[in-house]
């Protein structure tokens, strides 16, 4: 099991980047499971770095504008259908 806390550094920032400092995003978690999944450790890479930099984006759209992305805000879990 793996727990995740709240880190705090006395800033202002949106929810978004609060969940990155925090490690609790989408990328994040994404990015934990393929380093904890011994097969996608050796073809995740690609993604990870895919993910990284969606953190970056999502970092500096909201040091540019002050709040997060309507890419951010507005997002969804895909809807799957079995």
């Amino acid at each position: 099991m793996h727990v995740r806390g709240y880190k705090e550094k006395c800033n202002i920032n949106t929810p978004m980047e609060l969940a990155i400092n925090n490690e609790i995003d989408r990328f994040s978690l994404a990015i934990d499971a393929i380093d904890r999944v011994p097969r996608l450790q050796k073809i995740g890479g690609h993604a990870k770095e895919k993910f990284r930099n969606q953190q970056i984006a999502c970092r500096a759209y909201a040091y540019e504008h002050g709040i997060d992305s309507p890419e951010t805000t507005g997002w969804r879990w895909p809807r799957t259908s079995f």
